[in-house]
């Protein structure tokens, strides 16, 4: 069950967002210094011996490995060689199935279904042979994990090959390869002015008056990509005055190569307002490499109060702001789009994440413990507990049917009052299957008391609305809700103008068990901000 609400005080952030551009309208895909870098990658997957073979791409962070990767994978001609393609990020911590289930699923266009005693293994190994498949594996740490993945990789004649993106020379050693492994080269000076120029002008030319400035910036970015775009992110938001550009690379100068990086992060973090730095960190807390998605991500925002707003009515677009923000810094990547170029999924530069897990635990914003901290303590005026649901938690949920007080991990003396449980969607939690006598009931009473609520969603569990009470002008209107769904729902005995509650929704979903005499929006215009509706019966 998600259920995201908000108690209506905090100051993180409050201010007009009508003329800030969209999450669409920022996002541009720059890529630069990696075309001959491609064309070798590419070589080495068209070409070469017909076995199959592993193409291994290391160089150190922030270096654009995971970019080069994408950047072969979808081009045209690879797309057209392979007859089956598959990506996954593996990290430092991983969990076996889950990768070749996400790698089952791109192979076979999701068409097959997995149960959950299938062994995925055998069913991947079977798929992919006498195929010509390319499989890419991005940030690898431990030769453990090919010796984990690389069993269902079938051998043959065809021309398959995977692809591994690792940091650490030595995991290229130990993987078997007819090509050598590639080390990816630094940016020159020139490839970094590029991309600095086309980051910060966005497809405009450099004045004159800052061009010197510009590549004295670029050159002592000592041709890190990642230091390029975050640096990009810093000097675009000052004025643009030689003398501040000059600032920038007299201190990029001063600082050695190894931490370059997270100085330069430093002073991006620095440079953020307030209100979007709880915003960043927040993102930490999701698993490495996660493609967060992003309607998700801006929900718990809102429920953790980093973004408040004047007018509430405007708060999911506040949160939009706030992701367009760190966009536009290069401080979070985007990892996924919708078709109108919409962003759907957001996720973090490990050397980022890293960054913000060392200052959550330094500046004690919240009580951290990775991975998959059982809850998290964000310490305020007034005690509050937000619940991290992960694979322990939900055992114990599930033992003592969800009754929190009965759960012995959540302590509630030490706490006023539980606000929210938010998850990060994780797969556990995704595959969850909860036995009918075990579902959750969740009756009116409970909703009616939310009066800031504004996204309910039960993916999981029974919903029984119960709602006798005679229609009286007193009865609690719910004008913040924005969204309603429920996989199932039964509203046999619900009051014909229950929905009247909820004058403000934007969308809603059902699926209904049992369907009332009476019509539920018996006029239409109480509702006239809906636009999307969702609606079946059984």
């Amino acid at each position: 069950m998600e259920v995201v609400g908000t108690r209506g005080k905090g100051t993180l952030f409050s201010g007009e967002t009508s003329n800030k551009p969209s999450i669409t309208s920022i996002y541009d895909d720059v890529v630069v210094g990696f075309e001959k870098h491609a064309e070798i990658i590419m070589n080495k997957l068209i070409r070469g011996t017909k076995k199959r073979d592993v193409i291994s791409i290391y160089g150190m962070p922030g270096l654009g490995k995971t970019t080069l990767a994408k950047k072969v994978y979808n081009n045209p001609s690879i797309v057209n060689y392979f007859d089956v393609k598959a990506r996954c990020s593996v990290s430092q911590a991983y969990d076996r199935r889950t990768l070749l289930v996400e790698i089952f699923k791109q192979a076979t266009n999701d068409k097959i279904k997995i149960k959950e005693d299938d062994d995925v293994a055998d069913m991947l190994r079977k798929v992919l042979i006498g195929k010509r498949y390319l499989i890419v594996l991005d940030d690898v740490w431990d030769v453990k994990a090919w010796e984990d993945l690389g069993i269902c990789f079938p051998q043959g004649e065809c021309g398959s090959r995977v692809m591994v993106t690792t940091r650490i020379e030595e995991v290229t050693k130990h993987l078997p390869h007819h090509s050598d492994p590639y080390s990816l080269s630094f940016l020159t000076s020139e490839e970094s002015w590029e991309l600095l120029e086309k980051k910060v002008f966005r497809g405009e030319s450099c004045p004159p008056d800052l061009l010197e400035a510009g590549l004295q910036v670029a050159l002592h970015c000592k041709g890190l990509p990642l230091v390029v775009v975050l640096i990009a992110g810093i000097i675009a938001k000052r004025e643009r005055e030689a003398s501040l550009w000059l600032e920038v690379a007299n201190d990029l100068s001063s600082l050695a190569l190894g931490e370059q990086s997270m100085k330069v992060i430093q002073s991006s973090y620095d440079h953020l307002e307030d209100h979007l730095k709880p915003c960043l960190l927040y993102m930490a807390l999701f698993p490495e490499d996660h493609k967060i998605p992003v309607d998700h991500l801006l929900k718990l925002w809102m429920a953790e109060e980093f973004v408040l707003n004047s007018r509430t009515e405007n708060m999911e677009k506040a949160c939009r702001v706030c992701m367009t923000d760190l966009l536009n810094r290069s401080l979070i990547m985007v990892s996924g789009m919708r078709f109108y170029r919409d962003v759907q999924y957001c996720s973090l530069h490990d050397v980022v994440r890293e960054f913000c897990l060392r200052k959550l635990t330094e500046d004690k914003y919240m009580q951290l413990a990775v991975p998959f901290n059982p809850y998290q303590h964000l310490h305020s005026t007034e005690s509050r507990l937000c619940i991290y649901i992960h694979d322990d938690l939900v055992k114990q949920l599930d033992h003592t049917n969800y009754q929190l007080d009965k759960i012995p991990m959540l302590d509630f003396k030490e706490t006023n009052s539980l606000e929210f449980i938010a998850h990060p969607k994780l797969n556990t939690w995704n595959n969850l299957q909860v036995k009918s006598s075990e579902k959750l009931r969740l009756r009116a009473a409970t909703l009616s008391e939310m009066t800031n609520l504004r996204h309910v969603k039960i993916d999981c569990f029974f919903m029984v609305w119960e709602n006798n009470e005679q229609e009286s002008s007193s009865a609690t209107m719910l004008e913040n809700m924005k969204s309603f769904g429920t996989c199932d729902i039964r509203l046999d005995n619900m009051n014909a103008r229950l929905w009247w509650r909820f004058p403000n929704l934007e969308e809603l979903g059902l699926n209904v068990k049992v369907v009332p005499e009476f019509p539920l929006f018996p006029i239409a215009e109480v509702h006239s901000h809906l636009i999307f509706l969702l609606w079946s019966s059984l």
